[in-house]
């Protein structure tokens, strides 16, 4: 149970003769009045004061105490009576003489200050002298600040739905049904307990869970909907004694998470209706565990024994009086004092011989005084005890909890790599637990640190802050925090790109950029779209060195990928700066994006995606905030270089443009008509935009649309984009994160759900349908579709810090349902956790530079070395001549000699050198000579004309002879005698043939026979079997060898793939179809 806290601020008030302010002659009284909403509730019933305390409650839901006096002047301010009137009221009921002045002095010393005062209506008042004196300006209402409350919390059930909670439940505090069902809860332990063997049915609870994972989500399930059935139980008890309940909503209260309800209300009950508030949650504990007991009675599972167990813990931890539990407001009230820690400080400070006993501990009644005492004197203790192990503690628990954080994240992170659902969902619950004492602990040391600025301040004057100077001061530490997450999130990036292993489209335009730098001709070639983006990289590299200042050349190419994070970054922090933005909603998304692992990963990806976006967003920051005519101009130029830059910024430009001209248009300059007029004060009925200040108008009647310009400037810019979706990219390639199915899932999500978030606030309706194109063209199978999910990354985070803005902005009557905003928050934090679990690849460095001394060495022989894409900057810039590289994928790769294979090859002979080991290995081998691959390519030739039926005379047979011989003689071949005879006479069907020369290439091959087909004749045409027992060393009989060869072999393009593949003790067995018969060679 949680409230809001009873304000002990409001001393009593002795009105004496020092107190009475001197009689004025003034002809008037000034006439005061109650603010809204304040409730007078009366007196505070069975309480441990001496002398009676009275209730008084704010519209906000604070509750005050005010002594007799206090109360009845506040009873008498209704507006209509001046303060004399006032005074001559209440000095007739205490029967005691009250002047005007002294009721003045209460008013506006001792109410005005808490809140209890409505604000002056703007009448001026003469002062003896004569002169005017400007009405009292209202100061802030003060509310309590008490020791160790729920200070975190948000609401999540309003006060109404609440209400009607309670009314539902309200039966179960008849007294009829509460006995028979708290019987039901005893009977039903009891009948538990009788079975016996309570340690072994434990034991085999313990033993389910070990075994089946998912049963924890069940009982932390039941864990939430218990604490939610408890808080309703103290909801519905407030309503049954007659009060009002609050909301209900979570919270985190020290180190946990924490549910709360709000029943202030009840302090107006008597001491039994207060207590049967605190008791009600623990009572309908009591009912959910006696639903929880008759379950596991009917179905006998362990595992409900183990979650019912621990709901009995929790309960009873719920009565311990040490912290703001149950118990320690049921102890509250017994006593009749509302805020136990209140009197910490008087009770120590009374304990001193030397000082006299606290004025609070005073008006308390001596049995009520002595037992506050005595809980003081029990409690300090204690939890002194518990901070002084923890600080003690700390230092070493921080280092092993956070190398058992990074041990958990990777497991979790192999976990949704290989869609374990049920691991992750797990890990996902318990690394919020994980992270929320942690958080706690920050949360609390801020306190602490608000607590000792406090104090100072009280003491010594360079402490403290005049109130003009605090927005200033917050403001500053919250740009503070808000470029320090920019720095880490620019700082992730960076160490994502010096890490992650590069795709084949990120290593060609890397390498593409080297070439043009070093004035190599025959480099990676890139597509048209990809050009400028190139170009700038080619620039950048030649004025910075930046190929030549890291490790590796794709280190280098992705820095401009780093800068380009850095000034996306650098524009919102700017936006906030100018206070076009609030720091929370740029907080939300650079947050999300540095928790998120796919998201950092694609910020790192160098290409022309975010360089395009890095051009944009300064553009579109430059004609938002500077109006000059120059500027927009400059910032329209930024906007181009960056279409120019990606093409396919230009097809969510063109949907907003759209999106703007169908929905609605900045209301500036002379509106057209809209659907609602714009008041006579010249304010605009719609919401002005957070960032370029101007206010949305919905067109009607001839509407932009219906100009040609405006459909010639969006076929423009759609032709730009289907440009880059086309021609960015050279054919037959594609533009490729290195993310997989799982990551770009988890993206997708994030970016979806922000777009459907933003299309709901109907003034971000633009951007949010020019980010929703970009979603659409990422989850398309098109080319461009990873480019696109880069782009929209951006732009969902740009459209997440507008929402939380826009959200923030409005009237708190004007925000969402607190249903509805959990209903998109716990989606997002859930998606963002999940991102988190996705940790970065690292890739070790590949050995180029003993590579290189090898091919530039004596044992390479001078030839040619056919190298993979991501291979071929490093070496280059490593001093390999260029004549001495050729890319694997270009045309002359067949006239290389060597060929360098990036992994472990396993168990291949005829390797020339390797360097490193496991992934990051480089191999060198022998390519088949060039007249074998010519054979190849003329026996696959004639073998496909025989299968389209356009037979093939004796240059075929002759083809197919010369490969055989080829092959019998090659290395990589281990045959028997007959098996090489075969072979070499061309009784060997040619598909046979096309496929060993191909395995040849890549492994070693044992080929035990060749044998005739079942029910075949010998002579009658090429056999078309081989029996393979061994590849590259291993047995055949090994599964991982098997499937191997089976997955090489499937993948071979028809007719070349093989009928029948299988595994036998005596080897693989692979099989063709028997060939047709071929007149012209005799088959």
């Amino acid at each position: 149970m949680s409230g809001v806290p009873f304000e002990e601020g409001v001393p009593g008030v002795r009105v004496a003769d020092s107190d009475v302010l001197t009689p004025s002659t003034a002809g008037a009284f000034p006439v005061h009045r109650l603010a809204e909403g304040i409730e007078l509730l009366g007196e505070y019933k069975d309480s441990a004061y001496q002398e009676p305390k009275y209730l008084v409650q704010r519209a906000d839901g604070q509750a005050m105490q005010l002594p007799g006096l206090l109360y009845r002047v506040a009873c008498s301010l209704d507006g209509t009576r001046d303060d004399g009137e006032v005074a001559a009221q209440v000095g007739a009921e205490l029967e005691q003489h009250l002047t005007a002045e002294q009721v003045s002095f209460l008013v506006e010393e001792r109410l005005r200050p808490v809140g209890l005062i409505a604000p002056d209506r703007g009448s001026q008042r003469t002062a003896e002298d004569g002169t005017t004196v400007a009405p009292t300006p209202t100061p802030a209402p003060v509310r309590s600040d008490p020791l160790l409350a729920l200070r975190y919390r948000v609401g999540v059930i309003s006060a109404g739905v609440a209400w009607r909670i309670a009314g539902f439940f309200r039966v179960l505090f008849v007294r009829p049904v509460w006995i028979g069902l708290l019987t039901a809860f005893v009977v039903t332990d009891l009948w538990i307990v009788a079975q016996g063997d309570v340690v072994g049915r434990m034991v085999a609870g313990v033993r389910d869970i070990a075994l089946h994972p998912t049963l924890i989500l069940a009982i932390l399930g039941l864990g939430i909907v218990a604490s939610a059935v408890h808080e309703c139980g103290h909801v519905t008890a407030c309503r049954y004694g007659g009060a009002r309940p609050g909301d209900i909503g979570v919270g985190l209260y020290l180190v946990w998470p924490a549910f709360y309800s709000t029943v202030t209300d009840s302090y107006r009950l008597d001491r039994v209706g207060r207590l049967r508030t605190d008791l009600g949650g623990v009572y309908f504990n009591a009912v959910f565990m006696l639903g929880l007991g008759l379950v596991y009675i009917g179905t006998g599972e362990p595992w409900l024994l183990l979650a019912l167990i621990g709901k009995h813990v929790e309960t009873a931890w719920q009565f311990l009086p040490l912290l703001r539990m149950d118990g320690y407001y049921v102890l509250a009230d017994l006593l009749g004092v509302p805020d136990l820690f209140g009197y910490v400080r008087p009770v120590l400070g009374s304990l001193l011989p030397w000082r006299p006993a606290h004025p609070l501990m005073r008006q308390l009644k001596p049995r009520a005084r002595r037992l506050v005492l005595l809980w003081v004197v029990v409690v300090v203790p204690v939890l002194t005890l518990y901070l002084v192990a923890f600080l003690i503690a700390v230092p070493r628990l921080l280092p092993a909890a956070w190398e058992a954080t990074l041990e958990y994240l990777r497991r979790l992170d192999a976990a949704a790599r290989t869609g374990d659902v049920a691991v992750t969902t797990l890990g996902v619950f318990q690394l919020l637990l994980l992270a929320l004492p942690w958080i706690g602990v920050g949360l609390i040391l801020w306190s602490l640190a608000g607590l000792l600025h406090r104090v100072l301040a009280a003491r010594w004057r360079w402490a403290r802050m005049s109130v003009a100077g605090q927005p200033a001061v917050r403001r500053a530490v919250a740009l503070t925090a808000l470029g320090a997450l920019g720095a880490l999130l620019v700082a992730r990036v960076a160490a994502v790109a010096s890490a992650h292993p590069a795709t084949t489209g990120e290593a060609r335009f890397v390498a593409g950029a080297l070439a043009a730098v070093r004035g190599i001709d025959g480099g990676p070639t890139v597509g048209p779209g990809e050009w400028p983006a190139r170009e700038q990289l080619v620039g950048y590299a030649a004025l910075t060195g930046a190929f030549d200042r890291h490790a590796t050349v794709l280190t280098g190419g992705r820095e401009p990928a780093v800068v380009a994070s850095g000034v996306v970054v650098i524009c919102v922090l700017v936006l906030v700066a100018t206070r076009r933005l609030r720091p929370l909603a740029v907080a939300v998304p650079l947050a999300a994006t540095v928790a998120m692992g796919p998201a950092v990963t694609a910020l790192a990806t160098a290409g022309p995606s975010l360089l395009g976006a890095a051009w944009a967003a300064g553009g579109a920051l430059t004609v938002a905030l500077v109006r000059r005519r120059p500027a927009m101009l400059l910032g329209a130029f930024a906007i181009a270089v960056g279409v120019v830059t990606e093409p396919l910024l230009a097809v969510p430009l063109a949907a907003g443009l759209a999106a703007v001209l169908t929905h609605g248009q900045p209301g500036t300059g002379r509106p057209r008509r809209s659907v609602a007029p714009v008041p006579a004060n010249g304010t605009a009925a719609h919401p002005a935009h957070p960032v370029t200040g101007r206010r949305y108008t919905t067109v009607r009647g001839r509407s932009g649309m219906a100009d040609p310009a405006v459909w010639l400037a969006m076929a423009l810019l759609l032709a730009v984009g289907a440009f880059g979706a086309f021609g960015a990219v050279p054919a037959g390639r594609s533009r490729d994160l290195s993310l997989d199915g799982s990551e770009r899932t988890v993206l997708l999500l994030a970016v979806g759900l922000v777009v459907v978030v933003g299309l709901v606030v109907r003034w971000l309706r633009p951007h949010a349908m020019a980010a929703a194109t970009l979603v659409v063209l990422a989850v398309l199978p098109w080319r461009g579709a990873e480019g696109a999910l880069l782009l929209a990354v951006v732009a969902a985070a740009g459209l997440a810090a507008l929402v939380t803005d826009a959200l923030a902005r409005g009237r708190p009557e004007e925000r969402p349902h607190p249903l509805l905003r959990v209903a998109v928050a716990v989606p997002a934090v859930v998606v963002i956790v999940v991102g988190g679990l996705f940790l970065p690849v690292a890739a070790g460095g590949l050995p180029h530079r003993e590579l290189a001394a090898w091919i530039t060495g004596p044992a390479s022989t001078g030839g040619t070395v056919a190298v993979p894409v991501r291979l071929w900057g490093d070496l280059l810039r490593d001093g390999v001549p260029e004549d001495r590289l050729v890319l694997t994928t270009a045309p002359d790769a067949a006239a290389a000699i060597w060929t360098v294979e990036v992994g472990d090859v396993g168990g291949v002979t005829g390797a020339a050198a390797g360097f490193g080991a496991g992934a990051t290995s480089l191999t060198v081998l022998p390519l088949p000579p060039a007249e074998m691959r010519h054979r190849m390519a003329a026996v696959e030739r004639h073998a496909a004309e025989a299968a389209a039926g356009r037979h093939a005379a004796g240059p075929a047979v002759v083809a197919q002879q010369r490969l055989g011989r080829l092959l019998a003689s090659s290395p990589r071949l281990l045959a028997e005698p007959d098996v090489l005879t075969a072979l070499r006479n061309g009784s060997v069907d040619a598909r046979v043939l096309v496929v060993l020369a191909g395995l040849t290439v890549e492994h070693t091959v044992e080929v035990a026979a060749v044998p005739t087909g079942s029910g075949e004749d010998p002579g009658a045409g090429p056999r078309h079997e081989i029996v393979v027992t061994r590849l590259d060393g291993r047995s055949a009989d090994r599964p991982e060898v098997v499937a191997v060869l089976t997955e090489w072999l499937q993948a071979q393009p028809t007719p070349f793939a093989p009928s029948v593949v299988t595994a036998g003790p005596s080897g693989v067995s692979v099989g063709w179809s028997p060939p047709a018969p071929v007149p012209a060679t005799g088959w």
